[in-house]
């Protein structure tokens, strides 16, 4: 269940630097101080006891690819973190561990072609695979992939070696090739066995060829009651979605599936991806017919599901509930069973990690007479906007929305924390990118019962200011449109786009409880900082289309605390006064939504 939430971690390493920036010049040295740190952990036994240590050095060797991802130590730092993986899971014995060692290791031989370790980055995940995780069918493909991929090398021998060794568990040979898929469910006319034959029909990947449409990346966050699997393509792609139901009789699970088209697979993502949290069994993919990519989801079983795609980067998102409830297990003591961690971890672990590790929370803050006591307030998960390489909005000082989006959303979960005694969980807690996807399927992943998206405003016109709080429909008016374009990173016409498949996603947005949340912070922040400072201006609860909010299973807002673009407001963003204001306001309106919902009770 853990390794989805690392996995995330590693997109997002792969995809931004958050450390201090490196020009190309500085790759050299930094890779030699990443090597040093590395040299240094291996000799320092009790610092090794800290995933913070392990950390810091893979944020060293992710600088340095991310800074020069062509260059010539491109390779060896993507190869170094693989290791450095490797390691903190001889000291963990967390499994999770050893997996997101293994997709780092792949990156070696995917991200870098041409580095001469990627047939010895491919051997270390294989052996990975074969040994603690007991994967032996993983490992057969990352041997084959030797083969195919690194015929000259010189782990060839090995890998043939392996191969034969392991050749029991080769996968089947496809049985069928697939008949084309229609955009409906298909009813049972044909046999079952026959139906399952062509989803499970998954020959080799075809070449990408230039202009091409190709699938380059899968990303998924899971539990046993919800599931977001995004699909990363290159270009826009038409899809159709299929659903089997299971099959007792040849004992064949629920599948969902999507035939994407025209379009081409990349090779290292032949390999199926093994879930197994309670929900989702593996994710695997295939060519079942010429110019067609089939991604096969196995489950475990199935609520609904629902498929929508997004763009710029164009990908697919299939959000998935099952039977069972997302679960709490950091604040259910009966659940609060400990795995095996590296020990001494630091107080000042990451929140995120924390919860979907599922280890014990730290303990509540003591009582005081006029704390709430908690009934069906558990979690809220506060989300700081942008971030890495999305710096938002710039103010008219070179104030960036993504640092005062941290500043804010850290107070407001602060003093949530100390107010309801709930469990606060931050999207962020420091300076990386995060898809604005990822975000809403974080809460959806930890169960949350409000969502909090917290943004600064901007503006072309200088002279507009004031506070506004947005709620997932439909827009109202241009000037929400606009809001919601700046904050997807589209263009006005692909939020009216958007506007069109929210018809088949509103059922289960709670779009009635996100306005009442809306108006509760909106009122408590236009009241409460008007008392404090002169030209508040209250620009209302409005209505717009925003991915941050897409899929949301809870109550969820965005809020524009500001306009970083109005240089007076920009100038009380980055005050700390402002700033503390801004997260009393918003706890008061918590406070009170969650009194008028019977979340809450006074003693």
């Amino acid at each position: 269940m853990m390794r989805s939430i690392i996995l995330i971690l590693l997109i997002v390493f792969i995809s931004t630097a958050w450390i201090s920036p490196l020009c190309a010049a500085d790759v050299e040295p930094a890779y030699r101080k990443a090597r040093a740190a590395y040299d240094t952990l291996q000799s320092a036994p009790r610092k090794q006891k800290y995933r913070s240590e392990w950390e810091k050095v893979l944020d060293r060797f992710m600088a340095v690819y991310e800074r020069d991802p062509k260059g010539p130590r491109a390779g060896e730092a993507l190869f170094m973190a693989g290791k450095t993986l490797a390691g903190l899971y001889r000291v963990s014995l967390v499994d999770d561990d050893a997996w997101t060692a293994v997709t780092m290791y792949e990156h070696v031989a995917r991200d870098v072609p041409g580095s001469s370790l990627g047939d010895d980055a491919l051997v270390l995940a294989a052996e990975l695979l074969e040994g603690p995780l007991a994967a032996p069918e993983e490992a057969y493909l990352r041997y084959r992939r030797i083969t195919e991929q690194f015929p000259d090398g010189d782990k060839i021998a090995f890998a043939r070696q392996r191969l034969k060794a392991l050749a029991v568990h080769a996968p089947p040979i496809p049985a069928a090739p697939v008949p084309a898929a229609s955009s409906a469910p298909p009813t049972v006319s044909t046999p079952a066995a026959t139906m399952a034959a062509a989803a499970e029909s998954v020959p080799p990947a075809t070449p990408v060829a230039a202009g091409e449409t190709r699938l380059a990346g899968i990303r998924f966050w899971s539990n046993p009651g919800y599931t977001r699997v995004v699909i990363d393509l290159t270009a826009d792609a038409s899809y159709t979605t299929n659903f089997l139901n299971a099959d007792p009789v040849e004992n064949l699970p629920p599948r969902l599936f999507l035939d994407i088209g025209p379009a081409t697979l990349d090779p290292v993502l032949k390999a199926p991806t093994v879930v197994d949290d309670g929900l989702l069994r593996r994710i695997r993919t295939g060519v079942p017919e010429g110019g067609k990519v089939r991604v096969v989801l196995d489950l475990v079983s199935i609520g609904q599901y629902k498929v929508f795609p997004l763009n710029d980067p164009y990908r697919l998102v299939i959000d998935i509930s099952g039977d069972k409830a997302p679960e709490i297990k950091a604040l259910e003591p009966s659940i609060q069973a400990t795995p095996p961690v590296v020990l001494e971890t630091p107080a000042k672990a990451d929140e995120v990690a924390r919860v979907l590790e599922q280890l014990p929370p730290p303990p509540p803050p003591p009582a005081i007479p006029s704390a709430p006591v908690i009934a069906g307030l558990r979690r809220i998960v506060v989300d700081a906007g942008h971030g890495g390489r999305d710096p938002g909005a710039v103010g008219p000082n070179g104030t960036r929305e993504k640092d005062i989006t941290l500043a804010l959303a850290k107070k407001i979960a602060g003093r949530l924390r100390e107010a309801l005694g709930c469990d606060v969980v931050l999207t962020r807690e420091r300076d990386i990118f995060l898809p604005l996807e990822e975000r809403t399927a974080i809460a959806n992943k930890v169960g949350a019962d409000l969502f909090i998206s917290v943004h600064a405003n901007a503006a072309p016109n200088r002279q507009a200011y004031g506070i506004e709080t947005y709620y997932l429909n439909f827009s109202k008016n241009d000037k929400a449109a606009a809001v919601a374009a700046r904050e997807n990173g589209t263009s006005l016409k692909e939020v009216t786009d958007l506007e069109q498949i929210l018809f088949d996603l509103m059922a289960n947005s709670k779009i009635n409880e996100s306005s009442r949340l809306a108006a509760e912070i909106q009122k408590a922040l236009v009241g409460r900082l008007n008392d404090q400072y002169d030209e508040v201006r209250d620009l209302g609860v409005r209505q717009g289309p925003f991915y941050v909010l897409l899929g949301a299973t809870m109550p969820s807002v965005l809020v524009e605390a500001a306009f970083i673009s109005h240089p007076r407001e920009e100038q009380r963003l980055t005050s700390r006064r402002y700033q503390e204001e801004t997260a009393e306001a918003i706890v008061e309106a918590v406070k009170s939504y969650a009194r008028a919902h019977k979340l809450i009770a006074s003693r």
